[in-house]
């Protein structure tokens, strides 16, 4: 990288690339500690296809957007936080910092936070992609409680099937669990939706339940060598991966235990943990230049 080029890239001492619940939630913090920080969001949102947020303290029943719109708003107080909409394409090593580029825009990070969140791989199907966020659903947390009139449906195998079957029998008495084989469509019913079996017979459900199978929506971190597995980002108890100045938050970041909802709540805290150990990196830097 010749010197011309280093005059043309912004140097920041934080970046955080996504602009979800984690996202939103670090650059606050981060901001709150008057760290320069640069927030990407291509605009891009698992949740943007579900009408409501549940189980959020404060916003339960608001709409996604709304969550989105207030962290925005808020983050408007903290002039050390930029926001630019744009998608980050490739992330590289830059002496000891990181160059981020994409959308027309260049951009160094002494510390990069990937909190860009996942895409869903549904099951193949017909009709369950054309109600995703609707009747057909993720985490009962999240959604179970509304459509405690059941029937409820859980359309899994193996072990998914049976932990989200048992928070479901919680809910309502009646929670039938199909094999995906046994499905050859579901569709939209009055009363929510009717799963239609190769055998001919159909179930009737209020709503029905599926595995999300995430996978990471961004490769930036197979682009700086971060470890990942089927997951997600591998990280600690921090949010550090297993490269030295990059974190990770939110859906993307692998959870301890596969139980533990991916959710708005969890997103975000993940996000506060991993901003508030990058704060501290950066106040050790300061210290050196004491």
């Amino acid at each position: 990288m010749d010197s011309e080029e280093d005059d043309l890239m912004e140097m920041f001492q934080a970046a955080v690339v996504g602009g979800g619940p984690a996202g939103l939630q670090a650059a606050l913090t981060l901001g709150r500690m008057h760290v320069s920080t640069v927030l990407f969001d291509d605009g891009r949102y698992r949740n943007a296809s579900s009408a409501r947020m549940r189980n959020v303290l404060g916003s339960d029943g608001s709409a996604p957007e709304e969550l989105r719109a207030a962290g925005r708003s808020e983050l408007g107080a903290y002039p050390w936080v930029r926001i630019i909409e744009g998608r980050v394409e490739n992330a590289s090593l830059w002496d000891s910092a990181f160059a981020l580029r994409g959308d027309g825009h260049e951009h160094v990070a002494e510390h990069l936070l990937i909190a860009t969140g996942v895409r869903d791989t549904l099951l193949p199907i017909p009709g369950l992609a054309e109600m995703w966020g609707d009747v057909v659903l993720p985490c009962p947390y999240c959604h179970g409680h509304e459509f405690a009139k059941g029937p409820i449906a859980v359309i899994s195998s193996g072990g998914h099937a049976e932990h989200i079957g048992g928070l479901l029998r919680g809910v309502t008495d009646a929670v039938p669990v199909l094999h995906p084989e046994r499905v050859e469509e579901v569709i939209r019913s009055a009363a929510g939706v009717t799963i239609r079996l190769h055998d001919g017979t159909a179930v009737e459900a209020a709503c029905v339940f599926i595995p999300p199978n995430p996978a990471p929506r961004s490769g930036l971190a197979e682009q700086l060598g971060v470890t990942t597995d089927e997951n997600g980002i591998l990280v600690d108890p921090l949010g550090r991966t297993s490269r030295s100045g990059v974190w990770a938050a939110g859906d993307v970041a692998r959870r301890i235990d596969p139980r533990i909802p991916a959710a708005v709540i969890t997103a975000m805290a993940s996000g506060l943990v991993a901003a508030a150990d990058i704060a501290a990196a950066v106040a050790i830097t300061r210290d050196r230049t004491l």
